[in-house]
């Protein structure tokens, strides 16, 4: 087994991280695998950052003869000892486990039980259709928060190179090997602002301005919509664009804007109860049966679901039910009974209402991000 060491200079914040745990406890960690099982195959380096004196220092354990895998996983663990937050990329599915399992086969003590863990992958995901990236690998997520990786091969790529470095040996061959490492191990350093990206599941949405605007829908048809622009709590690493149900969002630093269509027409309200309400055909409406008696019983027929409603003209904004059936505003409209779609009335007083129109955006840029 050979140990290398080196340096990882950046000026990366790491406010959020040490809102999460101390620096000096967290370790950056990356292990490189001759194969993805952990039964048939073996772990042949193990990379780590962590903080010291001001800066992050690297340590890579390495498999020289393809017979050390025992010492590196010793090594390593009794490292980590001292170490409370392990920090990874999709760790949880991959490196932890397999660091596991092969200790498991060389019969070590699971030194790593207790720690916590931070898997940036984990923490990207609920947010993957903001961030709309072809793919989730780590270099992809580099790329775009641009942390300046320049090595590009996969882990795949460097079984091939290891095996040939055990069979002819070579400074190159060894260069490429932890060269990669490196590069993963500083990646996962870098991309610490993704850690911004936790905040939207709160994001403190303060609306600063609204308006009116005109939008031109796929069919050519001119609409109007709510133009909200806000400002949110923490600063995003990267502009975000993403839309649902014809609502739009774009955030960039810690400014937003929202474009919410709405809808200037009669909508209809539908009573719960039809069975106690006859239908008007001539005035398209239903009424309470206890008032009935005011209307002759030739202009009524007993209500249906399909027709126990009063319309009203206004202007309406789209609304959707949550996973427990909640709305946010009562009482809702629809077009139809049948009508997926559903709203509530826009009035003059929530749109002077500042508080109101942050509580809508938080609502609708959730549902956009929950998509």
């Amino acid at each position: 087994m050979r140990i290398f060491s080196g340096a990882i200079e950046t000026t990366v914040s790491t406010e959020l991280l040490e809102t999460i745990c101390p620096l000096s406890e967290v370790l950056f960690v990356d292990i490189e695998t001759t194969g993805l099982s952990g039964e048939r195959n073996r772990i042949y380096m193990i990379g780590c950052a962590c903080y010291e004196q001001g800066g992050f220092a690297t340590t890579q354990w390495f498999d020289n003869t393809g017979t050390d895998e025992k010492s590196v996983l010793s090594s390593f663990l009794l490292f980590a000892s001292g170490y409370k937050l392990l920090v990874h990329y999709n760790g949880t599915r991959f490196d932890l486990p397999f660091i596991r399992k092969r200790m498991d086969v060389h019969s070590l003590p699971d030194t790593l039980t207790g720690m916590r863990s931070l898997d940036y992958y984990q923490v990207m995901k609920p947010y993957r259709r903001l961030l709309g990236l072809p793919d989730y690998k780590q270099q992809t997520v580099e790329a775009y928060l641009g942390t300046g990786r320049e090595e590009e091969a996969s882990g795949g790529d460097l079984v091939r190179v290891y095996q040939k470095y055990l069979a002819n040996g070579g400074s190159e061959l060894l260069k490429s090997l932890l060269d990669h490492n490196a590069a993963d191990i500083r990646g996962l350093v870098l991309l610490l602002p993704a850690l911004e990206y936790t905040s939207l599941s709160d994001p403190g949405i303060r609306v600063t301005k609204a308006q009116a605007g005109y939008y031109t829908d796929y069919e050519g048809q001119q609409g109007e919509e709510l133009l909200l622009y806000f400002s949110i709590r923490r600063t995003m690493p990267t502009a975000l664009y993403s839309s649902a149900d014809h609502c739009f969002v774009k955030l960039d630093g810690r400014q937003g804007l929202l474009k919410i269509p709405f809808y200037n027409e009669t909508m209809k309200y539908f009573y719960a109860n039809y069975k106690d309400y006859y239908y008007l055909p001539e005035e398209d409406m239903a009424i309470h049966k206890y008032i009935s008696g005011y209307v002759d019983r030739t202009h009524r027929v007993q209500a249906r679901p399909e027709t126990c409603y009063t319309r009203k003209a206004g202007i309406y904004l789209p609304q959707w039910r949550d996973s427990s059936g909640d709305l946010f505003r009562k009482p809702f409209f629809k077009r139809s009974y049948s009508d997926p779609d559903l709203f509530f009335e826009f009035t003059d007083d929530m749109k002077k209402d500042r508080a109101f129109l942050s509580d809508y955006a938080d609502y609708v840029f959730a549902h956009i991000l929950h998509q």
